[in-house]
């Protein structure tokens, strides 16, 4: 995938076709936080989302917090509201392997995943054999091949006219 060098610091109210155009001059990984950013804003005011924007909420979230502190930080954070559509974003955006990583994390909790207090106690029990479990799992994110922020910024052009930035 094409892309630039230049890193967008934020989301300043460009539209999804302008962040897009940005492709050849911008890193992609910036021009996707920007997304999220107005995204966020967007759910942050109790705006509706559409799939796709859920999916790249809960995709980014995921990169976020398990590349900063692993699954645990994942399910301890405010990220854990995602977990229920984690595994279907990340096949969403075509990361199987990803995908089958995050439903082995949510597996070994032995929790509805819909439950997302269940999911937080359980994350938050200092269970030793769970952590050790997570830890290979985190092993295994870090080794994987596919690239998250390529693949979403793929989704995102697909999908974009089921994605709104402004209200």
């Amino acid at each position: 995938m094409e892309e630039g060098g230049i890193f967008l610091e934020q989301y300043s109210g460009q539209s999804l076709k302008e962040l897009i155009e940005l492709q050849s001059t911008h890193r992609i990984d910036s021009l996707v936080l920007a997304i999220e950013s107005a995204l966020d804003s967007r759910k942050e005011a109790d705006e509706s989302m559409t799939e796709a924007e859920l999916s790249i909420l809960a995709v980014e979230a995921f990169e976020r917090e398990v590349g900063n502190g692993g699954f645990i930080q994942f399910f301890i954070n405010s990220s854990v509201e995602y977990t229920p559509i984690l595994v279907d974003a990340l096949k969403a955006i075509s990361c199987h392997k990803l995908a089958n990583i995050a439903q082995q994390s949510i597996d070994a909790l032995g929790v509805n995943p819909s439950d997302i207090d269940a999911v937080e106690d359980k994350a938050n029990s200092e269970d030793d054999a769970l952590e050790e479990i997570l830890a290979e799992l985190d092993d295994a994110y870090y080794e994987t091949d596919e690239a998250p922020a390529y693949a979403l910024f793929d989704y995102i052009k697909h999908h974009r006219d089921q994605i709104r930035l402004t209200a």
